[in-house]
């Protein structure tokens, strides 16, 4: 785990779900002409991992919108939240906004939004280069509580802050930053987030938790947190691809083998939800799960 965790990663680009695919193909020949190794994702089809990458401002069909950056793992999350056409969405750390262009292909209207007007530029700039209409963008701390939006969403994504320790390989100075302490007051924002951002949920809709951490006390402690504290119901993930599948079956028996004492409180909350391993999946470390409120 280790090893995959400090692993240098490739880049991870999603391309749009309305680019044809002889587009998005000649656009993967354009990029291995300028000496970019391309591979495909084992998972998802849309999802390239490219090497060699100079700046991802210079490859073609960036200018044009035809695909963003996103890591195979943050999509597949925000896939399991099920969104429909017609669905309102909060997204609510959302910069620099890949969770909310997925949701934007799906749903009818997205807010998406951030803590700083810095964060929330880099959202605009990608919606500006994309061309979609119908994503709103603002700053706004979730650490407050919106009362204009109580039970007005159909799902929220909360992809909180966390310690980063699933994407060491692409941001190597974490690991100088993170220390016991530091573990704990981001366990702590993350439940105070959440705290002011539940209620957004309508009654029967969708809270999608998730972190790009393997720490447990981020991930699936914080789960068993919400379930203690607020009105919702653990889901089964589906729609998953088969590949990964197999992994997370192996994944979870290992984690299960081990645990003990209090930690065997959270192994029923594992098998519900998805850790993503790096070193075992070929995709950042990553953890989500899908709540309905009940």
């Amino acid at each position: 785990l280790l090893e995959g965790i400090a692993r240098i990663c490739p880049v991870s680009v999603c391309f749009r779900e309305s680019l044809p695919k002889r587009e998005r193909e000649e656009l993967l020949e354009r990029m291995r002409a300028q000496g970019v190794t391309v591979r495909p994702s084992p998972y998802l089809p849309r999802l390239c991992l490219l090497d060699n990458v100079a700046g991802v401002r210079s490859l073609p069909g960036f200018a044009e919108g035809a695909f963003w950056v996103q890591d195979v793992s943050s999509v597949l999350a925000v896939g399991s939240a099920g969104i429909r056409p017609g669905d309102f969405v909060i997204d609510v750390c959302a910069s620099p906004g890949g969770k909310s262009f997925l949701a934007a292909e799906r749903a009818a209207r997205v807010l998406s939004r951030d803590v700083s007007e810095r964060k929330a530029e880099r959202i605009r700039e990608n919606l500006e280069r994309l061309r979609m209409g119908n994503v709103t963008v603002q700053v706004y701390d979730g650490t407050c509580t919106d009362e204009a939006y109580l039970e007005k969403a159909d799902v929220v994504l909360l992809d909180v802050p966390c310690s980063g320790l699933g994407v060491l390989g692409k941001k190597r100075d974490i690991q100088y930053r993170v220390t016991p302490q530091s573990l704990s007051q981001v366990a702590q924002l993350q439940r105070e987030i959440v705290a002011h951002s539940w209620q957004y949920v309508k009654p029967g809709g969708t809270l999608l938790y998730s972190t790009c951490t393997v720490h447990r006390a981020e991930n699936e402690e914080t789960v068993r947190w919400i379930l203690e504290n607020f009105p919702f119901a653990l889901e089964e993930i589906g729609g998953l691809p088969k590949k990964l599948l197999e992994q997370l079956e192996e994944v979870r028996g290992r984690l299960n083998g081990r645990a003990g004492g209090a930690d065997a409180e959270n192994a029923a909350i594992r098998e519900k939800c998805v850790q993503i391993l790096p070193g075992f999946m070929e995709a950042d470390g990553f953890f989500f799960a899908r709540l309905r409120r009940v």
